[in-house]
């Protein structure tokens, strides 16, 4: 004879699940990995610019730091801090993929060698085009994107529910924000 669950039973089950006893390991994994893999691009970046070569290192101690933290029930406010900057991080690399920022380095033929500086002038004297400062897409940087989406989803499951419901808010005004911003550029 077969027990029959009654729709109660299953209601008490999943409100007995603990969501921190699955996103938090979740959260950890992905973090490391994003961690580890900006401490691996360190050394490239810091040959093209020495504060972009800093910021991946500071990244990169950031999710390094954020994974050990996880250990331990983290405030709120330091989980939506959390958020915040891997979210930051997201945002940086979609724009730093899809739009042809000023101040970034440029990637275009000649860049990738050192040149004799001309005289008066800034870099190494190869003009920069439109589109020389778009980084191209690799498959260790999709993966890393990948970690931090994951670390961002597993750490709004474990933010208290009206917590949750605003951070989630923020998130997306600031996200059709981000793409009114981009289709009026």
């Amino acid at each position: 004879m077969t027990a029959v669950l009654h729709p109660t039973d299953l209601d008490a089950e999943v409100d007995d699940v603990d969501p921190r006893g699955v996103a938090v390991p979740v959260a950890m994994v992905w973090s490391v990995a994003a961690g580890v893999i900006h401490l691996l691009v360190a050394p490239a970046h810091l040959a093209e610019a020495r504060w972009l070569g800093v910021a991946f290192v500071v990244v990169g101690l950031a999710q390094l730091t954020l994974a050990v933290l996880l250990r331990w029930a983290l405030p709120v406010w330091l989980t939506v801090a959390a958020v915040a900057g891997n979210t930051a991080v997201v945002a940086a690399y979609v724009a730093t993929r899809t739009v042809d920022v000023w101040f970034m380095p440029a990637h275009g033929p000649g860049h990738e060698v050192d040149h004799l500086p001309v005289a008066g002038g800034r870099g190494n004297g190869i003009p920069i085009y439109p589109g020389d400062r778009i980084e191209a897409v690799g498959p260790l940087d999709l993966t890393c994107l990948v970690a931090e989406l994951v670390v961002v989803a597993m750490l709004l499951v474990v933010l208290p529910a009206r917590v949750r419901s605003r951070v989630g808010s923020a998130l997306a005004a600031t996200a059709v924000l981000g793409a009114l911003a981009v289709v009026l550029a």
